[in-house]
Parts: C-alpha cells; structure tokens; sequence
C-alpha cells in the first residue's frame, strides 16, 4: 500500500489551509474498501495525531482490511465551530467510519449527534468515558486516562523535588482533558505539605502561549523547581522558555504523552520528564473497533492504554521503538 504523505508537507497544508485531505488506497480486491475520515486537531499540536493516523492504517493492512482514509484536520483545540464544519462536510460524503478526535469532549456532542443520526459509526479518540445520551455516544472510546497520567506525572514530580518545593503548572484549555490531567496531578502533590502550587493559565494548548506564559511564571515566582505542562506542546513551550534562561538544570520542565518531539527534547536536555503513552496500541485499537464493526461485532465500549513515565535519565529506546512500531517508517 501506498503511503506517501509525510509530516511536514501535511503539517504546511494544515498550517495553509487548515484542512487536508491524504487518500490513500489498496489495490483492487474482491471485497470494497472501507471509507474513513480522520478527523482530528491539527498534527502540528502533537504527533500523537499522525502516530494514530498511521498505526490505525498499520493495522487495517495487518488485518487485510481495504480502506481509503481522509484525513481533515483543524488548526487549533479550541476550534469548535470548524471541527462541526467538517464532520457536517463528512456526513454528505458518503463515508463508512469516522475517526474523531474531538477539540474537547463536550464541544463534540453536535457532532456526534449529526454522526450517530447518519448512521455512521464514530470512533472517539482522545476519551476513556463514553458520552451518556445514547444519542450521541460513539461505537468507541479510545484513549488513554488524563486523570491516571496525571497521576503519575505528580508522582514522578513529587519525588523529583523530594517532596519540598515549588510547583507550576501550566493549563490546555477548560475541559476533560486539561482538568483531569490537573486534577490527577494534584491528587498527589496535594499530599505533600511542602510542595506549594502555583496555577497558571489555559494556554489554550499552544506552544507559543505555554511558552510565553511560562516566561511569565518564571518572571512573577522566585525559585520555581518544576513546571508541569498538561501536554506535549505545553511541555515544550515551558522547556523552552527555561532553556532560553540557561535554567534547564536547575528547573524541572515536564510534558504530557511522550511524543517523538518530548523524546528529542529530553535526550537534548531540555525537558526532563513526560508520562509516555505507547501510541501505535491505540491507532491500532481504533482499526480493531472498525474491524470488529465489520464483521458484525460490537466492540467494547470503552478501550484504554498504559502509560510509562520517562525522564531526561531513561533509556527509552525500547519502549520507543514499540510504542511506534507501525508508524515509524511513515514518521521519518
């Protein structure tokens, strides 16, 4: 199977157009291919996004399942409005499955309920809880638990500052995703009498804003020993500004998901630690939801990963090489 699209020309259409459209095809078989749309933020936010994109079709070629694959992509996690758009342009398309992975949980409930009244079965990617009204929820949920990384995240920090200091954490945007990865953060500082928190802002999960307000936080607090990013692009936007500051020994900077980028910045010292997720399994949950569906099964309703917490003194390699193992040669 063809696979010719690679990440930075389709991170520039994103960045052109805000929505890109890759096909890819099988050759001729005796069953039709499926039809699926991609629907997520844009891969500029995370590669997490194209990791999924290329374990899910991994998978799909493992399973000799045919496919054509769409993928639309908004710029930003907070494009509520466009994301619509889009899934309403994918409901006139005649499309067999959706990939979706929502700008955030609640702002979804529109979409799925056009999705769910088409008829058209809905991965949702991103989320562990399933939506309650029957009326909206998706064939799946897949995803890994912001709460339970979050809770590791405040372990690992706890223990790096030895249970005594200052603690900043930097915010996505209101809702599941960024509060829970907060909250379970918090479920375990709190029990630390000498770690005090200081709260930064929503930064709307982008880079410039993390680091930007990260510059701020370092400029407001006197001796600051960790910030904690409630996602990869937070991470890196806090790294950076501690690095520009030459304080990348002296303060701690965390991400969230352990993504190529996170990995890099680490092994260059300027990020310290991330809770990994092993990508590829999820990408290929989603094949495994899509492929259960086609062969007259209901898959379960709810499909949730592992986390392995690694910092700037890990060997990763291994657990790398696995958690990418089908979109590695795609990420190149």
């Amino acid at each position: 199977m063809s696979k010719s699209i690679s990440r930075r020309t389709f991170s520039k259409a994103v960045a052109a157009a805000a929505t890109v459209t890759a096909l890819v095809t099988t050759p001729a078989a005796a069953q039709e291919p499926i039809r699926i749309a991609y629907l997520s933020p844009s891969f500029d936010i995370s590669d997490a996004w194209e990791h999924v994109f290329w374990s899910l079709q991994g998978r799909l070629d493992e399973l000799n399942v045919p496919y054509e694959i769409q993928s639309l992509a908004v710029a930003t996690h907070v494009a509520h409005a466009e994301q619509l758009a889009q899934v309403e342009a994918v409901i006139t398309s005649e499309f067999d499955y959706v990939f979706l992975g929502p700008t955030e949980f609640e702002a979804a409930i529109p979409s799925l309920k056009k999705l769910k009244a088409a008829g058209i079965p809905t991965v949702v990617y991103n989320y562990t809880q399933a939506h309650e009204d029957e009326d909206v929820q998706g064939l799946q949920y897949v995803g890994f638990s912001h709460f339970k990384g979050g809770q590791l995240s405040g372990a690992w920090a706890a223990s790096h500052i030895n249970g005594n200091g200052k603690i900043a954490i930097l915010q996505g945007a209101p809702g599941i995703a960024s509060d829970q990865r907060r909250d379970g953060f918090l479920d375990i500082i709190n029990n630390f009498d000498g770690i005090e928190v200081v709260m930064g802002p929503y930064t709307d999960f982008d880079r410039t804003k993390a680091f930007d307000a990260a510059e701020n936080l370092l400029a407001a607090h006197d001796n600051i020993d960790l910030i904690y990013g409630v996602s990869t692009t937070i991470g890196l936007g806090a790294g950076q500004a501690v690095r520009q500051k030459g304080l990348s020994e002296e303060i701690a900077t965390m991400g969230f998901g352990g993504t190529g980028d996170e990995v890099t910045a680490m092994a260059e010292g300027w990020l310290t630690a991330s809770v990994l997720r092993p990508i590829d399994d999820s990408g290929a949950a989603v094949a495994d939801a899509f492929f259960a569906h086609m062969n007259g099964e209901t898959p379960d309703l709810i499909w949730g990963g592992a986390f392995v917490m690694v910092d700037n003194q890990s060997d990763a390699t291994a657990i790398v090489e696995y958690a990418n193992r089908y979109s590695a040669d795609n990420m190149q």
